[in-house]
């Protein structure tokens, strides 16, 4: 009898998740998706991404620094090619990867609340003040024009993380200084990733006006999921939600 060639099927390699937050934010903003997602069975990493959460200072606020940040991470990890997920600020941070270090992720991209376009003027305005009005006033402001939901409670465990998030080992006023000026003068348009993207807003965003995040997904081919009854804080008004489209997108 003669003996068959038999292929020997490699197991599929489950890929690793990278949450990368925003302006002011900290890995425990992104920790109910986190959760949600390791339930499934993923890796995933939340770094601190500079100046915040106790990241550090980089020497200079610009795209190649925040992508040599985030590659000396992949490589201090050792991942292979893990899926970013950004938001808001973060969405300029993963997109800018995505353009200059393609090599290092995988084939997918996820944009939350994604900077579609440079921030407004009014808010570009105020974003500066981050750097020297009292944490609790900022935090107070920005959530209270960011936060969409009719409802009290969630409204004020929300401003509880934003206030967690700009406490957990806060920046020097000039580190957000450069920080602010990175996430003002940057947007997605000035990477624009070709890897399949998936782009998850809020369906109210007051930041990014929704008809620029539909162009951008049009200009990127990109799927676009709007969530009822959110704006730019869905992470925190719809984290479920938000974990599910994350995981529907990669599975297919």
């Amino acid at each position: 009898m003669s003996r068959q060639n038999t292929t020997i099927l490699e197991p599929a390699v489950t890929p690793s998740i990278i949450l990368v937050h925003g302006f002011r934010g900290s890995p425990l903003g992104l920790s109910a998706i986190a959760d949600d997602l390791r339930q499934t069975g993923y890796q995933v990493y939340v770094p601190p991404i500079p100046p915040f959460a106790g990241a550090g200072e980089l020497k200079h606020y610009q795209p190649k620094d925040y992508v040599e940040y985030l590659a000396a991470y992949i490589r201090q990890h050792n991942l292979q090619r893990p899926i970013l997920v950004g938001h808001s600020m973060g969405s300029i941070v993963v997109s800018a990867v995505a353009k200059h270090r393609p090599e290092l992720i995988n084939q997918k991209l996820v944009l939350l609340s994604p900077i579609s376009v440079k921030t407004a003027k009014p808010f570009a305005l105020v974003s500066p003040l981050a750097a020297i009005v009292p944490r609790p006033i900022v935090d107070y402001i920005t959530t209270r024009y960011l936060f969409v939901p009719k409802d009290k409670t969630l409204f004020r465990e929300t401003l509880q993380l934003t206030h967690e998030c700009s406490e957990d080992q806060p920046p020097s006023r000039s580190a957000i200084a450069a920080a602010t000026k990175f996430s003002t003068n940057y947007s997605i348009q000035d990477f624009l990733p070709v890897q399949k993207t998936l782009i998850i807003a809020g369906e109210k965003d007051r930041l990014i006006p929704q008809k620029k995040t539909i162009a951008l997904a049009q200009q990127l081919q990109a799927e676009l999921q709007l969530i009822p009854n959110s704006g730019h804080l869905h992470n925190y008004e719809k984290p479920h939600e938000t974990a599910q489209l994350i995981l529907d997108f990669i599975k297919n």
